[in-house]
């Protein structure tokens, strides 16, 4: 079998791009995630274009998808536990009911993804943007939003207990109903107009 490198000759580089990719599908899908994981960490986890691929449904349990291009995929209901997903681009991506428990997505793009009931507890997620996403009755449980950006995001019913927002910027985002109980913040956690009733006032300092 052919390495995931070797692309086809005589092919403009749209095809050879599309052919590649495919052939990374299969990799995954065929090989499984330590496969891949071999294959990433032989290349030196250089930037990588997944982007468009359809994962729904795929147990992707521990993939490193770091710094990879996955603009446009779709991982509705796949399972994304302790993925690492550092400097990886989601932006416009599809991860409805997605399990990233425990996932690394520090400084992810997330510009626009549909998280609607992703379940992200306990992920890291700073410095991560999600501006513009919807993550209705997303699973934000425990997770660290650490200087995230969640600007203009649609969060009603979202789960944020326990969750670490410190420097969060919730500007514009929509957060009726959610729940924030035990989360921590601070004086630079950004709410926008009017922050949640019971975060009217800033945390003492220490």
């Amino acid at each position: 079998m052919s390495k995931p490198t070797d692309k086809p000759r005589n092919q403009n580089p749209s095809n050879q791009n599309e052919a590649f990719k495919a052939r990374i599908f299969d990799l995954i899908i065929q090989q499984g995630v330590e496969a891949f994981n071999d294959y990433r960490r032989s290349e030196g986890f250089s930037p990588i274009d997944l982007s468009g691929l359809d994962f729904t449904s795929k147990d992707l349990t521990g993939i490193n998808f770091s710094v990879a291009d996955l603009t446009g995929c779709i991982f509705d209901y796949a399972y994304m536990t302790d993925a690492v997903l550092i400097m990886a681009d989601l932006s416009r991506a599809s991860c409805r009911e997605t399990d990233f428990y425990m996932a690394n997505l520090e400084e992810a793009d997330l510009l626009h993804c549909n998280l609607q009931e992703a379940k992200l507890a306990g992920a890291s997620l700073m410095e991560a943007v999600l501006t513009g996403s919807q993550a209705k009755q997303a699973d934000f449980k425990d997770a660290d939003l650490t200087r995230a950006n969640l600007q203009k995001c649609q969060l009603q019913d979202a789960d944020f207990s326990g969750a670490i927002l410190n420097s969060a910027d919730f500007r514009d985002a929509e957060i009726e109903w959610a729940n924030f109980e035990g989360a921590q913040y601070d004086a630079s956690t950004r709410w926008g107009v009017k922050p949640p009733a019971f975060l009217q006032s800033p945390p003492l300092p220490e």
